[in-house]
């Protein structure tokens, strides 16, 4: 399953006052996202007034594929089971005839991919703190045998605070041994190895080598590796891995040393090579938020 790509925020504006569909105790608003089973809506508890990100499954979308249906039962299961200040909150399953409602925590923040554009790229101390967040919970999600494996900017929002919150557990899966062998993700986010090597691959150093891609868009404002720069249309997966194994990745002129550093011991192609959390945390750069 294509999981959502959840609160693809709408133009704003006044809420319409066209008659809105219940589900339990929530009143459904205007649609936030779309994706390939449903949508996800705004939804208002009618009681106490909070606002929520509804994601709404249809049933008929997701019908009698087993495969489909285990997705679905594995991106629940990893919601209720991570309780962490930076990955969405999940309220309440809600099932009907022709729906599974998943009630989530709503980021009224918005895409961390929207806010970079908006800034170009980020001031080191912001994407500093954003990124320490980040490893935080991707430290904890891997202490719970849980791996992401689509970490990406549309999958990162913002709070009102602006905090990150980790979302869209679609393509989640638990971790005993850390092997694993299903190639996921998005392409320009997903580590070599899953391209690259057949077989098994490990799940935590996967979630690793993405979050060196978004650190890296937010110290740069664009993305380190791309298939063909000279075709923005360009679409050749294999081209993009034979580019990120020949070539390291090269910084514009305000990226700090530090910085740089840090990035090149994450975008290594080679896993074994490859930074850990724990080494990622304790590099210089992060010293601010050790």
């Amino acid at each position: 399953m294509e999981p959502f790509t959840l609160y693809r925020r709408q133009p704003q504006g006044r809420r319409s006052n066209t008659r809105h569909i219940k589900m339990g105790p929530y009143l459904l608003l205007q649609t936030l996202g779309e994706g390939e089973f449903g949508k996800v809506k705004l939804g208002i508890h009618t009681e106490t007034g909070q606002e929520f990100a509804i994601k709404l499954i249809r049933k008929e979308t997701v019908g009698y594929s087993a495969s489909r249906l285990n997705k679905v039962e594995r991106e629940i299961h990893a919601l209720r089971t991570l309780k962490h200040p930076y990955i969405v909150k999940l309220f309440n399953v809600i099932e009907t005839e022709k729906y599974i409602a998943i009630i989530l925590e709503y980021a009224s923040g918005g895409e961390l991919f929207e806010y970079i554009l908006a800034h170009r790229c980020l001031k080191e101390k912001d994407a500093r703190r954003l990124f320490a967040q980040l490893i935080s919970s991707v430290q904890y999600m891997h202490r719970r045998k849980i791996v992401h494996r689509d970490l990406k900017l549309e999958n990162l929002l913002l709070d009102r605070n602006r905090n990150i919150v980790v979302t869209d557990f679609g393509f989640a899966n638990n971790k005993q041994d850390d092997l694993m062998a299903t190639s996921c993700g998005s392409p320009c986010y997903a580590a070599p190895e899953l391209v690259v090597n057949e077989g098994q691959y490990a799940g935590s150093a996967v979630d690793i080598w993405s979050c060196g891609v978004i650190l890296y868009a937010m110290l740069c404002g664009y993305l380190p590796f791309d298939d063909d720069p000279c075709n923005p249309d360009g679409n050749n997966i294999n081209q993009l891995y034979r580019y990120i194994l020949s070539t390291p990745p090269s910084f514009p002129k305000h990226v700090s040393k530090d910085a740089q550093d840090l990035l090149r011991q994450i975008l290594v192609a080679d896993p074994q090579k490859r930074y850990t959390l724990d080494d990622i945390q304790h590099h210089p750069w992060l010293k601010p938020h050790s």
